[in-house]
């Protein structure tokens, strides 16, 4: 019996369209991921897809923020709840990429 998929890495990243804000880079799995699939809480599955919607909500105004604080608000939003993917999903190596940077969360975290 073949065991179900399960991702190595997944990334945080808005996208305008899409429901989920995970993605899977896996060659045979590559796109969008419901989280909760791989045993993210319904919670923060929530959270995500808000996150994302707010995003998405953009789209009406050339996908620019009203101003840098919110902007920034947004930013640091999506970078928590990268964090909080990645303490529910601890065998999954988690990135965000809405701030530039590309390092996983494991590699960002303080002492």
């Amino acid at each position: 019996m073949q065991e179900p998929y399960r991702p190595v890495a997944l990334r945080v990243m808005a996208e305008w369209g899409v429901q989920d804000p995970v993605w899977d880079s896996d060659v045979d799995h590559m796109g969008t991921v419901d989280p909760g699939e791989f045993g993210a809480s319904d919670e923060l599955v929530g959270q995500l897809r808000r996150w994302n919607e707010r995003y998405n909500a953009l789209g009406r105004t050339d996908y620019r923020w009203p101003d840098a604080e919110q902007e920034r608000a947004w930013r640091d939003e999506g970078l928590g709840l990268a964090y909080q993917l990645q303490n529910e999903l601890p065998d999954v190596e988690i990135s965000y990429v809405e701030d530039g940077d590309d390092r996983p969360l494991r590699q960002r975290r303080g002492p």
